[in-house]
C-alpha cells in the first residue's frame, strides 16, 4: 500500500508548505498530494480552502487576492502560499504528485496541464477529478497526465469515462466489500482518503490499526497527514510479512 502524504506532512508541518512536501519524502512518503486554486491575477496556487480563515482567522479569498499577496502572507509555522510551479519543482524526480483540483472551469484546466507540460512531469502527475464532466474535459484537452475519479458516492463512478483513469478514490468510511469491487471491476486502483467524517475527524487523520485493516482489504494507497506513523506501520507489516 502506497503512503500519499495528504497536503504533505500535514500533522507536524503547515499544510501545503514546501517544509511539509520535503519532510514528507523524507519520511518515506510514495507519493505528495496537494490542492489547486488561481489567484485574481490567474496565478495557480496550492491552498486547500477557498479562503485563509481556518488557517489565519482572517477570511482572504484566495480568488480575490493576487498571487504576489498571497505569497507575502506569513502563515503560522513560518510558511507562505506557494505557487503551483514551486511545488512541481519541490517534487520533481522524487515522487509523484496527486492534485485535489478545486477548479472545474477551462482557463484553469489549461493552466493545470500547461504547467505539468512545462515542468516535463505528464507522467508524474494524477489529475483528482471530482465528477464525470471534469474527466471529459481532461480528455477532450488531451491531457497526458493520468486521471484519479473522485466521486462524492462510489456509485458514481459509473458515469466516469474509462480513458484516462488510474483509481478512484473513497473515503475511508466509504470502503466496504462493494464499494472496493466497484472499483475493481472497472480495473482501477483503489486510493482511500483516511479520516471518519461521522466523528468529526480530520480528512486525513488514522492510526495504525485502521492503517492495517485497509492494507488487508488491498487498498493500492491511502491518504494521510501522518507519513511517519503510515511508514512506521508499513515497516511493521513488512517485518511481520503481513
Amino acid at each position: 500500500m502506497k503512503i500519499v502524504a495528504h497536503r504533505g506532512y500535514s500533522s507536524r508541518y503547515p499544510e501545503n508548505s514546501l517544509a511539509a512536501f520535503e519532510r514528507a519524502i523524507e519520511a518515506g512518503a510514495h507519493w505528495v498530494e496537494t490542492d489547486v486554486r488561481t489567484s485574481a491575477d490567474g496565478v495557480l496556487v496550492c491552498w486547500h480552502d477557498p479562503d485563509l480563515a481556518r488557517v489565519t482567522g482572517v477570511a482572504t479569498e484566495i480568488a480575490r487576492t493576487p498571487a504576489a499577496d498571497l505569497s507575502a502572507i506569513q502563515l503560522p509555522g513560518g510558511a507562505h502560499i506557494h505557487r503551483f510551479a514551486e511545488v512541481l519543482a519541490c517534487v520533481r524526480g522524487r515522487v509523484p504528485l496527486m492534485l485535489d483540483v478545486k477548479l472545474d472551469d477551462d482557463a484553469a484546466r489549461a493552466a493545470i496541464l500547461r504547467e505539468v507540460d512545462e515542468a516535463g512531469m505528464s507522467e508524474q502527475v494524477l489529475y483528482g477529478v471530482r465528477s464525470a464532466q471534469h474527466a471529459d474535459a481532461l480528455q477532450a484537452a488531451g491531457a497526458r497526465c493520468a486521471r484519479l475519479a473522485m466521486p462524492a458516492q462510489p456509485e458514481a463512478l459509473d458515469a466516469f469515462p474509462q480513458a484516462g483513469l488510474r483509481g478512484a478514490r473513497l473515503w475511508e468510511d466509504q470502503v466496504d466489500d462493494a464499494a472496493i469491487a466497484r472499483i475493481r471491476g472497472r480495473g482501477l486502483e483503489v486510493w482511500v482518503t483516511a479520516g471518519v467524517r461521522a466523528r468529526g475527524e480530520a480528512p486525513g487523520y488514522v492510526t495504525q490499526e485502521r492503517l492495517a485493516a485497509l492494507a488487508a482489504r488491498g487498498v493500492d494507497a491511502v491518504l494521510v497527514n501522518d507519513v511517519g506513523l503510515a511508514a512506521a506501520r508499513l515497516r511493521q507489516s513488512s517485518q511481520e510479512g503481513t
